[in-house]
Order: C-alpha cells, then structure tokens, then sequence
C-alpha cells in the first residue's frame, strides 16, 4: 500500500461488508459518501490514477429506460472540454449496477471553505466567477445541463475552482424527454423560478444558479437567505435576490443572471464575454482568456479572522472535496481525503476588508459600458498574463507522477508544464454529424488529396437504405499538396494533418471550418529535430496539449526511429519506449495510455497491437501478440487502432496472411482481448473512425468493386447490429481514404 493510499484509508470511510472491492479495471479504496443515486467511492485505475466512482442504485439501475439514458448522457458528458470541470473518464452502463468514473480532485468545496473562513476575498471571487461560467460554458456546450449548480459542487482546487457533478447530469433533449420525471432535481437555495414550477429546464437554469453561487461566495449568505425549503422556493419566486456585499462590478452581471424570466438571462458564452469586460463579444480564444485570469489562483487555508499572515497549504484537514459531491443528504462533502495530490504550499494574498452584511438589495442601475480590459483588472492586482495550464485541464501538472501520468508526458520531470501555443481554431467545433478525410479531387489512383469535411445524413444511424452524403467541404486544397492522416482537435476546432508533397513529411494544423491559413507544427525546440513519418497517423492528447508521432530522428536529430510524444509548441519531446517499427498511435479516452500496432522485425510482413502507458519509464505490453492468428506460414497484420469514445474497445484493421485484398475491420474488447469483425465482407479497406456520438458506430474505406480497383468509398457500420448491411456513404467514381470522426 502507498502512502497515499494509507492517508485514503485513515481518512475515508472504510468499504463496508457489502461494498464491493473492485469495479471493472479499478481497485475500491474506500467510501466517499453517499447520496440520492447510490454511492461514491475513491478507487484506484491500474495505472494508479485515483478516482472517483459513483454507483447508481440498484432500483434505479433496474429500469431499462435509465440504463439507455445513462449511457447517453455518460457518453455526452465524456465530451465537455476540459475547462474548470471534473474530467469524467470512464462508464459502464452495462454493469449490475452502473458507474461513472471521474477524475478525483482535492481541494475544499466552495460550501466548505466560506463556512469555514467566510467570503472569498475580491480576487479570488473575481476568478471564481470567471471559472464557474467557463465550466457552464463547456458544460452546456456538449449539450449537458447541470441542473445541480451549488456551492458543494465546486471545488477550489490547488490550480483554480472546478465544476463538478455534472457526470450524469440529464442530457439537454426536450425532443425525447430523456428527463422525464428527475429532471427537476436541485438545491432548494439555488432552483431557478422555472425548477420550481416544473417548467422545460434549459442552461439558463444553471446560469441563475451561477448567480447565487457567486452571491454566496461573495456574502456568506445564500441569495434568498434563510429559512426552510417552502420559504426559499417562495423568495425565488417572488422576490428579488439580496446582493447587497457583493462587490459592484459583479452586482449587475449577478442581477441579470438572476432574472426571473430564463430569456432575459444572459448565455454561459455571453457571462463570459461580460466577466471578461468583451462587451463586443469577440474573444476569439476564451479558454486562453480563463488561463490568463487564473494564472495566480491562490486561495488561502480557510480560517476565521481572514487570511492567514503567512504561507499555507491549500486546504486544511477538513472540508476538503472527495469527489464530485454526492447529492442532497451525502456526506462527501465534509470527508477529507488526503493524498500526495493537492497539498501545495502557497502564499496567500494581502488580507482585505470583508464583506457587509447582506440585506434585500434593490435592483441596480445599469451598468457602465466597460472597456475591454477584464474587471478582474480593475478590483485586484493586475493579472500577469503568463501561460499556465495546470489552471485549467484536468491532468494535474504538478501531481505526483504515479498518480498523475500527464504530469510527465513531455519531459519526464513533474512540474514542467508547456508554454501555451496558439492553435488555429474557428470559431465554434465542429458537430458529432461531421467527419473530416482526404480527397483525392483529380483521378483515382493519381494525383493529391485535399482536405474535406462533410455531414452525415441520419449520422446516427447505420441503416443501408438512408441518403448518401451529397456536399464535401473543402478545408484546405493545392494540386501541389497531399494532405493525409487528418485528427480532430479535442474541441473539434482545430484539424491536425500530414502533408506529404515535397521529400520530407511535416505536420500542419488549420481551423476546422477552413478559416485563415494552415500554420505548420513542430518547428521550434526540440520537436524541429523530429522527421515525421510518411505513413504514420499522429494522436493528439485528450486535453489537445501533446501529440504522439511516429518520427524516424530523435529531438536531437538523430536517427532513432520509433513513437515520440511533443508538447503542441514542440518544445519538450520525450520518446515512448517501442519497438522501432511502432506506428499509427491512438491516445486513449482517459489520456492514461497509447496503442499502436508494430512488430518485432523491421520489414516483417506481419503486425499486432501493443499498448503502453504515458507514465515515463513505462515498458510497451504487446496486446494481443500471444493471441495473434497466422494462416499458415504468412503471419496476419493488425493495425491502424483507434479507441473506442468509451475507451472500452479498440478498432483495427485485420489483415488475413498478409493479403492486402482480404482486409476486415474489427473491434477488440479492451478488458477481454475478445475480437469481433465488424465487416463481413473481405476487401481492401482501412482508417476506423468511431462515430463522434458514441461507440456504436464505425466508419471505414473500402473497395467493393473489383472493376475500379483504385476507388474508395466510405462505409458505416453498427457494431452492435453486425447481421444488417453495411451504409454506403458515398457512390460513383471516388477515392476517399484516412477518414476521421470523433476526435481520438
């Protein structure tokens, strides 16, 4: 046992007689608390990552309509950006009782550490204000209303505050009513008049929500003050919030939050715009903006009397966060976990004047034009604008590596955290029914493929009979050029490509809607001494900070061909330790480990699967070498893998003895080694790509008429219905290859 794990022990409530001591690939370590849905427990990943694990109870896992709508909802809460949110990283709807796994972060909830040591001081407020709607923003934008927003659901991490619980948070479809009867749940001191009446909830409901959080981080006091639960739903309903203490710059952005009609409420987009002083609305990076803000986040130890006169850990031994905080009636919120994450030695800022009492605040004026500068500018010390990350991506950078493999990605020392380089990225992501490939626009056969994207008709649905996709998109496009291997940002904004038109191989990213010009990666530090290889597809990182290639030189220059992973600004590279011939990595959902497919002869006619994790000094594990299947003497290749959005399963590409025309796809299950082909028909097909949705569907190229060898179309398959033909997307004379469709 570690000692962190020794501190879980001590500290968490010990599992229980009936508490079961593993769930799928995660070891239990102890209970976190236990609320409305079922019960949270601190859990371990084989890695060593902790976790936090909520399992829904069992009457509630009974019903057949839950466990469809959990696994919607899981799968969608697995895209929001990773923006001052608990990243979720894992779910199984499947199991007897199914469980979502989140990142665990340690810090003290908003609830605990106000009651603790009182208002946060105007800094510190300020980049609250500015976090949470950053959170709500990412939140909502995956389609997700939180509907729970409180002071117990926000954690005041080492590296800024953190939005959690959103995991099963109802998924933002009136069209289905997926919410059915739970879909007014929430906090009596922060339902929105809408919750109350039991009215259509929408993100507007958390955006008032946001607004007395804020109230009450800069009061003490909640929005609508005291009393029971009847006389809070009343004042929400018929009174006006009591704002008073809070500081006047925020006062008006905090009325208008509140209002009572949800039209009149601002947008998560548009919170930030104000908080950020763009009253224009043209921020073009926000996520960049919340960096600059949150780059001195320093929260001091809760205490009475204000802060403390000297340095202090973040935190204390009581009232930190467990998790993700259970619902109304758990206990997380009081339970202190202590490991080696979060326990950080800061100096804490000049103490202030506190806060008036609150009382019934009439409504205010209007406020002021504000300049562009952000208010936090102008209530606190300016901001030095300086590129942290650790603020706002949910890889801790300066963890413990054993518990954190991100901390090490790049340099292999914690603590080293890459400067911040600016991507292209238009405007708004692209959505789950577009794809992005490589076209070839001239002859089959010859010619240079340009970069496409195009929009799935029916993109949820693998049915043969639907419509073909009738309008490509051109992104980028020169008859001098052959853009190949495209990946999708994260975020969907960005695409990642390898242009191979002159001698040597580089790589290029251009904003995802084709706005503005490519601007060409891995030119500066150590990443310029990399030689891209020609055949191999890159991998961008979950937090789209790094990406793994294959290169033929080190980030010397020197010959070492194999798998290398680069900060985005190429200034630290570390090399995975592979086999030479490793090629075409996919990084997995939980940013924890990369496959890829290599063998152990240079040259050999055959390949299988290998995973390896991103904790340096890590031994590749071939995955299914021991089962890998020859016929006769010619040995099979497996390659080009791509995880699952789900991280449970692998997709392929299965070559029979090495034949080039008898091609499947197939899927692997990542936990049982059991493979499944996914396609029936045998042929020259390749580039996997699940559906941006969920890990249902696959898309692939393939050749099925043998007169036009050198066409490609593309196809989509269900994984889950493998008897029903497969859809063809595309028809006619054509050479589509490389497609890709989610973002892994």
């Amino acid at each position: 046992m570690t000692s962190s794990e020794a501190n879980v022990s001590g500290r968490a409530t010990p599992l229980g007689e009936n508490d079961p001591r593993t769930l799928g690939a995660y070891t239990l370590l102890g209970k976190l608390g236990q609320g409305g849905m079922g019960t949270v427990y601190l859990g371990r990943s084989e890695l060593g990552r902790l976790v936090a694990i909520k399992v829904v109870r069992a009457d509630v896992a009974d019903d057949p309509q839950f466990r469809s709508r959990f696994r919607q909802e899981a799968a969608t809460a697995r895209r929001v950006a990773r923006v001052c949110t608990a990243e979720v990283l894992d779910f199984d709807p499947d199991a007897v009782q199914p469980y979502l796994v989140t990142e665990f972060i340690e810090g003290p909830t908003l609830s605990s550490f106000v009651s603790k040591g009182g208002p946060l001081m105007a800094a510190n407020l300020e980049q609250l204000a500015v976090g949470v709607a950053a959170a709500l923003r990412a939140i909502h934008a995956a389609g997700i209303v939180h509907r729970d927003l409180k002071p117990s659901n926000v954690v005041l991490s080492a590296f800024g505050p953190r939005v959690i619980d959103f995991g099963i948070a109802r998924a933002l479809d009136s069209a289905t009513n997926l919410t059915g009867d739970l879909q007014q749940l929430g906090t009596p001191a922060f339902m929105s008049p809408e919750q109350i009446r039991g009215d259509a909830i929408t993100s507007k409901a958390d955006i008032w929500a946001w607004g007395g959080l804020v109230t009450y981080a800069a009061t003490g006091q909640y929005p609508f003050g005291t009393g029971s639960a009847q006389a809070l739903l009343y004042r929400a309903m018929n009174e006006e919030p009591q704002l008073d203490g809070v500081d006047p710059a925020l006062r008006p952005i905090v009325w208008d939050a509140m209002r009572k009609s949800p039209a009149n409420r601002p947008t998560a987009s548009q919170l930030m715009d104000r908080l950020l002083g763009d009253e224009a609305g043209d921020t073009v990076n926000q996520e960049e903006a919340v960096t600059n803000v949150l780059a001195d986040w320093n929260v001091p130890s809760p205490g009475a009397g204000g802060p403390p006169s000297g340095p202090a850990t973040v935190g204390g031994p009581a009232g930190m966060a467990t998790l993700a905080s259970t619902r109304p009636g758990g206990t997380a919120d009081q339970d202190y976990v202590s490991t080696q994450l979060a326990t950080q030695r800061v100096t804490p800022p000049p103490a202030g004047p506190g806060h008036g009492q609150p009382g019934h605040a009439q409504p205010p004026g209007a406020a002021p034009k504000k300049s562009r500068t952000p208010m936090i500018l102008g209530i606190a010390a300016a901001v030095v604008v300086i590129a942290v990350l650790a603020a706002v991506i949910p890889m801790v950078l300066k963890s413990d590596s054993k518990n954190t493999p991100s901390a090490t990605i790049a340099t292999g020392t914690a603590g080293a955290a890459p400067a911040v380089f600016a991507l292209p990225k238009a405007a708004a992501g692209l959505g789950d029914d577009t794809l992005v490939l490589s076209r070839n626009e001239q002859a089959p056969g010859g010619g240079k493929y340009s970069l496409v994207t195009a929009a799935v008709p029916n993109p949820n649905s693998a049915d043969a009979s639907l419509p073909k996709i009738s309008k490509f998109k051109t992104i980028f496009s020169d008859k001098t050029q052959n853009l190949q291997f495209p990946v999708i940002s994260p975020d969907r904004k960005t695409i990642v490509y390898v242009d191979n038109s002159t001698g040597s191989t580089t790589l290029w990213a251009i904003a995802s809607d084709g706005s503005g010009k490519p601007v060409q990666l891995l030119t500066t530090g150590q990443g310029a001494n990399l030689s891209p290889a020609a055949d191999g597809r890159p991998s961008l990182s979950p937090d789209g900070k790094f990406l793994v290639l294959r290169s033929t030189t080190d980030q010397t220059g020197q010959p070492n061909p194999g798998l290398y992973i680069s900060s985005i600004d190429g200034k630290t590279v570390r090399r995975l330790d592979t086999q030479p011939e490793a090629s075409d990595p996919s990084w997995s959902p939980d940013g924890e480990r990369i496959a890829y497919w290599s063998n152990t002869v240079a040259g050999g006619g055959g390949g299988f699967l290998v995973l390896i994790s991103t904790i340096p000094g890590q031994a590749a594990v071939p995955f299914n070498k021991d089962e890998f299947i020859s016929e006769g003497d010619k040995p099979n290749l497996d390659s080009e893998p791509t995880w699952s959005p789900d991280g449970k399963y692998l997709a392929f590409v299965r070559q029979i003895a090495s034949n080039p025309n008898d091609q499947q796809i197939a899927i692997v299950n990542v936990n049982t080694k059991h493979v499944t082909a996914v396609t029936g028909e045998k042929s020259t097909q390749d580039g996997p790509s699940w559906s941006a949705s969920g890990s249902d569907l696959l898309l692939f190229t393939a050749n099925r008429d043998p007169s036009h060898p050198d066409d490609r179309q593309l196809f989509m398959t269900d994984q889950r219905n493998l008897d029903a033909a497969d859809r063809q997307l595309t028809d006619g004379r054509g050479d589509f290859a490389f497609p890709r469709w989610s973002a892994l």
